[in-house]
């Protein structure tokens, strides 16, 4: 993918046949003929996964042939014996789940059924292999309820299986439903995305999980001797036991997204956070705006100062081009950090009113009857990003335009589960889960739509919540930085990104108390501020 993704991520995407015959290539360094046909073919699917094919009329249709592998009659005897050997034994996996599956009471596999089609109704796209068959409910190849499969779909697979026992799964399906369920039950829902582009076996699984328990600084249970799905499962309330200590104790957590697969790893930020890890500049302007000294250590000690400052802000009169202190304070924090983190721009999104916010809101404070234009997203370029732009201030307009009706779309998209309300009824059902973890993306322009058309390759996510009205609202805010080209962010940006998410975390949470309305960053306001 020239740079474009890792390659131990790419090569997870390999069954370890195919994953133990590339690393024979590439040991024995055996030759590729790029304009041979067969009979050994190495291929792209049209999903872009690799395959080795001893038979080339097996070769799907749309595939790319790479080669074809040049080797004496002794060595490709040898190299098939060794792939059908490892090829069976993750054939013999894929049984011997199927089999636990159908020693199970049918209405637990419905269960689990239906907890994984609910999950994958309200997330982002998944995609996962399993032997030769692919499983993703995005595009055109969808088999699993999502954006593009309707759960009443025919195509959902899901559905399907609900209706039939175990024993008439394929052996795929039945691994695919294991195994997801697995790790489902080891962490929040989006421990499932940990498995794009990759291949799912009960090895890779277990790998996984006990990876994450070391990485939380536990050893994993011993499964020695117990059967796999036992042993699978145990290693799963254990991941899950010990993540949550560590969100007890403090510890943040992120997801490196790798664009081009959606790919995405959970990670720890380490050591922990304080306010000298937000940018100078950004400091300077607190400093000047809330009086927060350059002594302070914690990002909680700001929050005194920003409940006076909230009162002040409240009070003023609105600055010039602005509907309100506070927002220019928002524009002006949100440019400032753009400068710091030599970022194209940064933005942050949020309610414009909190009278929907209110438990049991009805009528026209009905949170479910809002629309995307009821949110607000601030967005400020970097002043090298609006000089790209030249004489046409009409484009620059437009662009920040449409990355603040993107982020607007978010919030009116997470709301239902924002505010617990997902079960409601009547209710919503085309709401996604609201976001817990900061997120690092490499390389996003490689896949995702919005990011395609606005040419956003590297960006970074905080999600911000904030307690109101004796509810933790998870999600409801959120600070952005986005590089359309030059160096992807580090994880020194991410520090320095969470870290001013967290401050103005706080702040919104001192202007929580004054439920205040902001009326600016419309696509009106865009035109006059940029245009």
């Amino acid at each position: 993918m020239d740079g474009r993704l890792p390659e131990d991520v790419g090569r997870a995407a390999l069954t370890a046949a195919d994953l133990q015959l590339v690393q024979e290539i590439t040991t024995r360094e055996l030759p590729i003929d790029p304009g041979a046909t067969g009979p050994d073919l190495l291929i792209l699917d049209r999903t872009g996964r690799m395959l080795f094919l001893w038979d080339a009329s097996r070769a799907p249709a749309g595939s790319h042939v790479v080669g074809s592998l040049v080797t004496d009659p002794e060595t490709r005897a040898e190299l098939r014996r060794r792939y059908l050997d490892r090829e069976a034994a993750e054939e013999a996996d894929r049984a011997e789940l199927r089999t636990y599956l159908m020693g199970r009471p049918p209405e637990r596999n419905r269960a689990d059924l239906a907890r994984l089609g609910h999950v994958l109704l309200h997330m982002a796209p998944v995609q996962v292999y399993v032997g030769d068959r692919l499983f993703s409910n995005l595009g055109s190849s969808g088999n699993l309820p999502g954006k593009s499969i309707a759960p009443t779909a025919s195509e959902n697979i899901l559905a399907r299986l609900a209706a039939l026992p175990a024993g008439e799964w394929s052996k795929e399906e039945a691994a695919f439903v294991a195994l997801s369920t697995v790790l489902l039950s080891s962490g929040t829902q989006a421990r499932l995305e940990e498995a794009n582009g990759t291949h799912l076996t009960s090895a890779g699984v277990a790998a996984l999980l006990t990876g994450h328990i070391r990485g939380y600084g536990a050893e994993p249970p011993d499964v020695e001797g117990v059967p796999p799905v036992t042993g699978l499962e145990a290693l799963a309330r254990r991941c899950a036991a010990e993540r949550r200590a560590r969100l007890g104790d403090g510890t943040v957590f992120y997801r490196l997204i790798h664009g081009a697969n959606l790919n995405k790893t959970e990670h720890l930020l380490r050591p922990a956070l304080g306010y000298a890890d937000v940018p100078l500049p950004l400091r300077a302007l607190l400093e000047r705006e809330a009086g927060i000294g350059a002594d302070t250590t914690t990002i909680g000690e700001t929050a005194p100062a920003f409940e006076a400052l909230s009162d002040t802000l409240h009070a003023a009169p609105a600055p010039e081009r602005f509907s309100s202190a506070y927002e220019a304070l928002l524009s002006r924090f949100m440019a400032t950090l753009a400068e710091a983190t030599a970022s194209d721009v940064a933005m942050g999104r949020g309610p414009r009113s909190f009278a929907p916010l209110e438990p049991g809101g009805t009528g026209e404070d009905d949170p479910l009857a809002l629309r995307s234009n009821d949110f607000f997203c601030c967005v400020a370029p970097s002043a090298a990003f609006a000089e790209s732009f030249g004489e046409d201030r009409a484009a620059l307009v437009k662009t920040l335009s449409a990355y603040s009706a993107r982020m607007r779309f978010n919030s009116w998209h997470y709301l239902p589960h924002t505010l617990g309300i997902t079960d409601r009824v009547p209710g919503r059902d085309d709401w996604f889960f609201a976001p817990t973890m900061p997120d690092l993306t490499h390389h996003s322009d490689q896949h995702h739509t919005g990011h395609v058309a606005f040419h956003v390759r590297y960006a970074i996510r905080v999600p911000l919540g904030i307690d109101h009205a004796g509810r933790h609202l998870p999600g409801l805010y959120d600070l952005r930085l986005m590089r359309g080209a030059g160096e992807r962010y580090t994880t020194d940006d991410l520090r320095a990104a969470v870290a001013s998410g967290r401050v103005l975390a706080v702040l919104h949470q001192a202007m929580s108390r004054h439920r205040v309305t902001v009326r600016d960053f419309g696509n009106e306001w865009f035109r006059a501020r940029y245009g």
